[in-house]
Order: structure tokens, then sequence, then C-alpha cells
């Protein structure tokens, strides 16, 4: 009975911090600089793909692309959309550019 209860202590303390560490991702941001890269490159191709191939609404794609995080700054453009996505150490910008026979493709300066 004793193994037990240590064995439940043991699990409610690594089942806790396991919910810490979800939790402050999801809430404060606190990402790597990698994830938070990739996010954003995901987020501003998805969200071009949305708008200029599926030829989807503002507001859809704008909720489409929320599917983990919501961008910070969602620009559009004619046939670009940039997005800005903050973690709680660093920036990110993205941009994703529609060109009619390839489809989006990720804008590097």
């Amino acid at each position: 009975m004793k193994n037990f209860i240590k064995i439940l202590y043991i699990l409610g303390t690594i089942l806790s911090m396991l919910f810490l560490v979800i939790f402050s991702v999801w809430k404060w941001r606190i990402l790597p600089d990698s994830l938070g890269r990739t996010y954003s490159i995901f987020a501003a191709k998805e969200g071009c793909s949305c708008l200029f191939v599926s030829k989807g609404s503002e507001e859809y794609c704008k909720d489409y692309t929320k599917q983990f995080f919501s961008p910070d700054l969602w620009i559009q453009d004619d046939n670009s959309l940039s997005i800005k996505f903050s973690t709680l150490f660093t920036n990110f910008k993205s941009k994703a550019i529609f060109k009619p026979k390839q489809g989006c493709s990720i804008y590097f300066p």
C-alpha cells in the first residue's frame, strides 16, 4: 500500500510538471527560437495558401492559421501575406508570396 501511494505521488508530480510546461508554452509563448521561427513560417505559408490558392475569406484564413497560436500581426498585400509572431524572448516575421502558376512560397529577404 505504501508503494502504491509513493507511485501516486510521483505520478501526480510528473503530471503537474507536464501541465505547467504545456500551460506556459500555450499562455506565455515560451518557445525555443527554432520552434517560433518554424511556426511563423508555417503560419505565413498556410495563410497565403488559404487566401490566394483556396480563395478563402480573410476572417476564415485568420482562424485557420490560429491552429496553435494566433499571429500578432497580419498584413495582406495584393499577392503576399506577412505575419509577425512574438514569443516571450524574440519576434519573428515571415512573408509568403503567391505566384499564379507556382502557388505560395516563403520569401527570404
